[in-house]
């Protein structure tokens, strides 16, 4: 069912290339910046393009172009807290103290640390893309003013400035993986069995908090043990072991759900004992979590047939369509006890959303499809307009607007709409756009040059990488998994080979992160010792998906 709004003018998808509805209002600069590509870029090179694929040259062409630049009074910047970009970014330049009351132009300069050069360039607007210079700029630091002028040159004000880092856009080769996929895939399955604290639930069907402490927060830790148990059995089927470790998991899960008759009825437990973060919010849920958890509960019944599971995540949907709001979304965090919000802040409901579809969908309980319009149809009146895609995790506080950005939420949506392409052919070009959101912000593809949230440099990162949050902002490997299922998601809907590239180059890094003890690390970057299961289980996943791809 189409949730989007009526007008849908036609433009060239340069992602895509080819025409396309656009998904939302466009600026006139992308207008113009295509007919800028027509003049700078020569038909020779646009030729030798559609002859064989340049990605180093297609990812500098792409990298020119603005990722939904705010327009003032119609179109919020949401760049504000942002430290890097690889395309080129339009800022707010909000210093409205004009000495100069009618400016005849805006002069940009952008100073780079790298090659001590400076670079400008003249328009009519406050607000421009640094599309014009952002080509001959150097990978790094630089500090960017913005002066308005006066028609004789004489008068001079500052009407914003920027310090930021612009880092490489993709540009192959980059390593390849040390061994096959399958190889990795086997040892990390080998490694995630026998851990103690996995063995610890055969023996007595509860978390061993002492062994992993990240157990505190129960529903992410304890369905990736389903997870990874689903994952070990399909390519060890004679170990009923792992399916015996993986049904106690969620038994576990079922006991400690929230009780028939409460607020949240049957969405499981999110934080177990005082660990970590948890003691901060433990009499709350966070309400996109009982979403991956239903997930799971409906991979279980796939592999079991026990219709146990199946009634559960029905449970879980039951109790999503009874506290959706009238907006069509939830707020992120309640107090499981009143059913109140803990926190004023919405939930950006792009995992929910997967999870409804799958239900209405592949399993035909169409009694939530008005509770799936509802969220999807608040998804396109808000995020996608406002851009707001901030982090909503387990062991963060809920955040104001932009200031924790997260490619969770983007990458999920664009995913759906992908999938969903067919019934509107706009969503596409929205689906390449938010994609490429997640990489300007989160993806790096060598070393920085930037810095973590706590100050450390990214000197000693394993890259190519991809960053989890602004308020985590460093590599995750299960980051780089939601960037290489994201890239090849659009490789399979639109054939475009960068997309299948980019998800060759992260996965070739997942694999080359993994110790000799099969063991994958969550952190890419030094000083970090934490092991988060749900992660490696989600690398894991990634090694039996890409195996199925065919050309990849």
């Amino acid at each position: 069912m189409d949730q989007r709004p009526a007008e849908r003018p036609v433009f060239f998808n340069y992602r895509m290339k080819q025409p396309i509805s656009n998904a939302f209002q466009v600026s006139g600069f992308r207008v113009l910046f295509l007919c800028f590509l027509m003049v700078v870029v020569p038909a020779s090179l646009m030729a030798q393009q559609a002859e064989r694929p340049d990605f180093c040259t297609q990812s500098r062409l792409e990298s020119l172009i603005p990722i939904r630049p705010g327009i003032p009074g119609k179109r919020p910047f949401w760049n504000g807290h942002a430290g890097k970009f690889t395309y080129a970014p339009a800022f707010s330049n909000e210093n409205k103290n004009w000495i100069v009351p009618d400016p005849a132009y805006y002069l940009y300069t952008a100073f780079s640390f790298t090659d001590k050069q400076t670079r400008s360039f003249r328009d009519t607007s406050a607000q421009s893309a640094l599309t014009p210079i952002w080509g001959e700029l150097p990978a790094g630091q630089v500090y960017l003013t913005t002066e308005a002028v006066s028609g004789d040159g004489k008068n001079r004000v500052l009407a914003g400035s920027r310090l930021f880092f612009k880092t490489s856009s993709f540009c192959p080769p980059y390593p390849a993986a040390r061994v096959p996929y399958t190889d990795a895939l086997m040892k990390g399955l080998k490694f995630m069995f026998n851990q103690p604290h996995i063995q610890h639930w055969y023996s007595s069907g509860k978390p061993d908090h002492q062994e992993h402490e990240l157990y505190c927060y129960s529903a992410v830790e304890v369905g990736s043990v389903i997870n990874a148990m689903l994952l070990y059995h399909k390519y060890f089927p004679d170990n009923d072991t792992a399916l015996t470790i993986a049904e106690k998991a969620a038994g576990f899960i079922l006991e400690n759900a929230e009780p028939a008759g409460t607020p949240l009825a049957h969405f499981p437990m999110a934080y177990d004992g005082n660990a970590k973060f948890a003691g901060n919010y433990r009499g709350e849920i966070i309400m996109h979590e009982p979403a991956t958890t239903g997930l799971t509960f409906l991979a279980l019944y796939d592999r079991t047939h026990d219709h146990r599971y199946l009634n559960a995540a029905v449970h879980i949907a039951d109790t999503y369509r009874k506290t959706q709001l009238d907006c069509g979304t939830w707020y992120i965090r309640i107090n499981k006890d009143s059913g109140k919000p803990a926190a004023e802040t919405l939930c950006i409901p792009a995992n929910i959303i997967n999870f409804l579809s799958e239900l209405t969908g592949r399993y035909q309980y169409t009694e939530y499809t008005a509770t799936l319009n509802a969220a999807t149809r608040w998804m396109w009146e808000n995020p996608m307009q406002t851009w707001d895609w901030t982090g909503q995790f387990e062991d963060v506080a809920a955040q104001k607007p932009y200031e924790n950005l997260t490619k969770y939420e983007a990458s999920w949506f664009a995913m759906y709409l992908l999938n969903h392409a067919t019934e509107n052919p706009s969503y596409a070009d929205a689906a390449l756009e938010l994609i490429a959101f997640c990489e300007d912000q989160f993806v790096v593809w060598d070393k920085p040059g930037i810095y973590d949230t706590w100050g450390n440099a990214s000197d000693g990162w394993h890259t190519p990488a991809v960053l989890e949050q602004y308020k985590c902002y460093v590599p995750i490997d299960a980051s780089a998994v939601q960037m290489i299922t994201t890239f090849s998601v659009a490789f399979q809907k639109t054939g475009n080979p960068l997309y299948r590239e980019k998800a060759r180059a992260l996965a070739a890094s997942v694999v080359n992160t993994q110790e000799e003890s099969g063991r994958i690390p969550t952190f890419w970057a030094p000083g970090f010792t934490e092991f988060w299961n749900n992660c490696m289980t989600s690398s894991l996943g990634m090694l039996d998906r890409v195996n199925s791809i065919s050309g990849f």
